[in-house]
């Protein structure tokens, strides 16, 4: 069974957080959004929106290419387990 696309995006999402040595907090302050709605972004408990993402991706230091393609690592990687 193949992984949902939000939680490949909250896996990624957790992995490049942990990364940077960001706490959910720090990154919701630096993407402007709430410290929920990025745990909830990270257990695939809500969809990402484009502005979301884009907050996000700038809050990381990352372009939304590095960011998507992070995003299509980890789904292949899931698909070959």
């Amino acid at each position: 069974m193949e992984a949902s696309p939000k939680s490949v995006f909250g896996r990624v999402l957790r992995r490049v957080r942990r990364e940077h040595d960001l706490s959910q907090e720090a990154l919701a302050a630096r993407a402007r959004l709430a410290r929920n709605h990025v745990s909830e972004l990270e257990r695939a408990r809500r969809d990402p929106s484009l502005a979301t993402m884009v907050q996000l991706a700038d809050a990381l230091g990352m372009t939304m290419a590095e960011l998507m393609a992070r995003f299509d690592e980890e789904r292949a990687l899931l698909r070959d387990i």
